[in-house]
């Protein structure tokens, strides 16, 4: 059983998602609790995959530096079939390091889709030090749900004020809310590249 955080969080993207256009790739957000940062999804739908390769991908963390933009370094702490504990670094353009701690779960097949969806480790996030990897993340919860014909991609996230001057946050904040469409069609593309590569 997935947390009960994920749990809400899906429950949001999933009864968003049947409304979506079924035409071409279309995208939206939502404010949700007074966050800094707004929720996304993202859906391209007309597509051809193997769900199960996508979903292998997904899990496959160890891989995502050089696979997966933006993604600098992973480092897994703990993996099963079905779940991964691991600090993920990022290098992004015009901000530089972020790092989250985040544990990712396969939850099977919901309402015709694989999902994959993930939280951060709050208490594990905390302890990594900003001075060897970056800003840290306040919240992060996203969810793939794939298809033979649709890729799903959501998302919620936030850097630590804290952990950043003003200007920095505000792009980060603000910023990332005017290019989320952009953001969510650039890592479902990115995904089924990879899943469909030998």
């Amino acid at each position: 059983m997935a947390d009960a955080t994920i749990e809400d969080f899906l429950s949001r993207v999933m009864e968003r998602l049947p409304d979506m256009s079924r035409d071409k790739f279309t995208s939206q957000s939502w404010r949700f609790e007074g966050r800094p940062t707004g929720e996304g999804l993202g859906l391209k739908p007309g597509v051809d995959v193997d769900p199960a390769a996508v979903i292998a991908r997904i899990m496959d963390v160890a891989d995502y530096p050089g696979n997966v933009k933006y993604v600098d370094e992973t480092i897994v702490a703990k993996q099963t079939k079905k779940a991964v504990t691991y600090t993920q670094k990022m290098k992004l353009p015009g901000i530089g390091g972020v790092q989250v701690v985040l544990t990712m779960k396969d939850l099977g097949t919901r309402d015709g889709y694989r999902v994959v969806a993930w939280q951060q480790d709050d208490a594990a996030t905390e302890a990594l030090d900003k001075k060897h990897g970056g800003a840290r993340t306040e919240y992060n919860l996203g969810a793939w749900l794939v298809s033979e014909t649709e890729v799903a991609y959501a998302l919620s996230a936030s850097p630590l004020k804290s952990d950043l001057g003003s200007l920095k946050y505000a792009l980060m904040t603000k910023g990332s809310d005017a290019t989320t469409g952009t953001v969510l069609a650039t890592n479902i593309d990115s995904m089924i590249a990879w899943s469909q590569r030998d």
